[in-house]
């Protein structure tokens, strides 16, 4: 984890942004995620090379692939055919685990899960809000899995792990 102080979510307001927002790192872990999950079935990926495809700093990177071992969602080893790969299938591992693997347990409020975090928790007329919006968000997250993310068509008809030039039928 990160740091157990951090904000595990922003909310941005500005010109361009305004809402919550995900961490840099819960970003960057899904996108290495994803990455290993669109290679072949017992292959590994270098620290480097995941880095290098996603465009995420090595150094950061580093950081993240520690988490996701640590939290049992990749798998690592050293050595010449060393590298990283997914520790159970695609479909076991959903976005609720790669961002909770990141920053730990979700809390979009102080009040959220547990009232005792807020003072004014008991007073506060946003409270149950606060707590649908953090159900909705766990269910969004625990409903989307690597395999269904890699699986479906994007915009521009590409599948994710799919060469470029060939694009999804249907």
């Amino acid at each position: 984890m990160f740091s157990a102080k951090r904000v595990k979510w922003v909310y941005n307001v500005g010109r361009d942004m305004m809402g919550l927002k995900l961490v840099k790192a819960d970003d960057y872990a899904v996108r290495a995620m994803i990455h290993l999950a669109c290679l072949p079935d017992g292959s590994m990926a270098m620290r480097n090379e995941i880095a290098e495809a996603q465009r995420i700093p090595s150094s950061f990177m580093a950081k993240i692939l520690r988490s996701l071992v640590r939290a049992r969602l990749l798998t690592s080893s050293r050595g010449v055919n060393g590298g990283f790969a997914l520790a159970r299938p695609a479909a076991e591992i959903t976005l609720l685990d790669i961002v909770e693997a990141i920053e730990g347990p979700l809390s979009i409020a102080a009040c959220v899960p547990d009232p005792r975090g807020c003072d004014w928790a008991c007073d506060c007329p946003a409270a149950p809000v606060w707590g649908q919006v953090q159900t909705a968000v766990k269910e969004i997250l625990r409903g989307a899995t690597l395999e269904t993310l890699v699986s479906t068509p994007r915009r521009n008809g590409h599948v994710a792990g799919m060469p470029d030039g060939l694009r999804a039928v249907g």
